[in-house]
């Protein structure tokens, strides 16, 4: 959600041809764009290193001289990018620090963008063959159902540990554009995530009102939404503050400050699936309970969790599995949008996973459905939720194929949804951010039903 969103040409967005073009765009320049992107940031200048990592032979004119010149140009805004993180990190959570958290954050930004767009300077690798979508990582069937063990036997295990507000650190903030922001850091209370390099610790950028808020919103974004590294003013958290919410906005695992070395961010997600997908669904769910307690802790009003597609599964398995947290770590609401129903469904019915290829690379490393749906259901929702139906809030676009609606409509239903809490419109996946800047009447009805008894 960006300005673009909240404009005429905006609206334009909010249509079902979206989806296909966009998809298009996907599979033919941005994944193999940052494919490239990621390789060069692993291989630190080194050409050998860039040559393993890309999957593909370069033609003999791509001389070593040549995309060393490149690889440089690269390593500069990834170095700059890095060096501003750090100077960042340090100064807003250090309780003595006299630098300015505002213009420390800018300039992360700003580094951030220089280096995700450094993406262009590999346009002409992709001739005249691209490169694959995805560091494909699949472990065989066997393989995970030995390193999972108990947690098969009993998948509400993924969903318990220690749930502890202390343990998160609010750094200085600051105020900008009549908007409060600081952030929360912890490490991450699921014990698989924090196992995986990158991913170990927990952030979460928190905006509200100057004049404060009653009510707070978690808000869980897509998969490859790494709106922390971007300078986006019109980015989900702001809008939804001039509202009056309180936001705070994880960062997915695998993703922007949390990205796995060797991998652009969201690549994970699909390209280490079955249980990268598993991790960061189960995680992130946990990661939002802690997220829900601190805020319930510090603030009088009431708290929902809200996720969009990819974190719709995170929002699902909390309405499904909040039984088993502290009453403080459950939230009072949730709304789940571009939602859908069973994992394998998506991954073997959606148009993203077929785009990304991910259905076959699960085949060719000895996934059959079946097999995979074993593993799924400790990560698809619930035959009924823990939260009561009225709380739960859902919003879908008619045409969206990425997340196919007709699985998140069945889920809606099965869940026994008031009519009142389902919106649907006329559009695909990529409209419904559009739709949610132009239309709050779902966000008006999870701020009711939050509110409710």
């Amino acid at each position: 959600m960006n300005v673009l969103f909240g404009s005429p040409v905006g609206a334009l967005l909010a249509r079902p041809w979206v989806d296909p073009v966009g998809l298009f765009g996907l599979r033919r320049w941005y994944l193999p764009l940052s494919r490239l992107w990621a390789a060069a940031n692993i291989a630190d200048a080194d050409v050998s290193r860039f040559r393993d990592e890309i999957g593909i032979a370069l033609p003999a004119f791509w001389s070593d001289t040549r995309l060393k010149r490149l690889l440089l140009r690269h390593k500069r805004a990834q170095t700059r990018a890095e060096e501003t993180r750090t100077a960042w990190e340090n100064a807003l959570f250090h309780p003595v620090s006299e630098s300015d958290p505002e213009r420390l954050d800018r300039d992360r930004r700003i580094a951030a963008t220089a280096h995700l767009a450094t993406r262009a300077l590999f346009y002409p690798l992709l001739f005249p063959s691209r490169p694959p979508l995805a560091r494909w990582r699949i472990q065989a069937p066997e393989q995970v159902e030995r390193e999972l063990g108990r947690v098969l036997e009993n998948p509400s295990t993924l969903y318990v540990a220690p749930i502890d507000p202390e343990s998160l650190s609010a750094s200085r903030g600051f105020v900008r554009n009549g908007i409060r922001e600081y952030w929360l850091r912890a490490p991450t209370p699921s014990r698989r995530l924090g196992q995986r390099k990158g991913s170990e610790t927990l952030y979460a950028r928190v905006v509200e009102p100057v004049a404060g808020a009653a009510d707070t919103v978690v808000f869980g974004n897509g998969l490859c939404v790494e709106a922390e590294l971007m300078p986006m003013d019109r980015a989900p958290g702001p809008q939804l503050a001039k509202m009056g919410w309180r936001v705070i906005e994880p960062v997915s695992p695998y993703h922007g400050l949390r990205a796995m070395p060797g991998f652009y961010g969201g690549e994970p997600f699909f390209a280490a699936s079955p249980t990268s997908s598993m991790d960061l669904i189960a995680g992130q769910a946990l990661e939002s309970a802690l997220l829900i307690a601190w805020a319930h802790a510090r603030f009088a009003g009431k708290v929902a969790l809200a996720g969009i597609s990819m974190s719709s599964f995170v929002a699902q398995l909390a309405a499904s599995h909040c039984h088993l947290w502290p009453a403080e770590a459950r939230p009072d609401a949730v709304m789940l949008i571009s939602h859908s129903g069973r994992v394998e469904d998506v991954t073997f019915g959606g148009a993203l996973a077929a785009m990304l290829g991910l259905d076959r690379a699960l085949v060719e490393a000895g996934w059959s459905r079946e097999r995979l749906a074993r593993l799924s259901d400790m990560i698809n929702p619930a035959e009924m939720p823990a939260l009561p139906p009225s709380r739960i809030v859902s919003a879908l676009g008619e045409t969206d194929r990425w997340v196919p609606y007709r699985d998140g409509l069945a889920l809606a239903r099965r869940w026994g949804l008031p009519e009142e809490n389902v919106f649907r419109y006329r559009f695909g996946h990529l409209g419904m951010p559009v739709q949610l800047v132009r239309d709050s009447s779902p966000f008006a009805r999870l701020r009711q039903v939050m509110n409710e008894g």
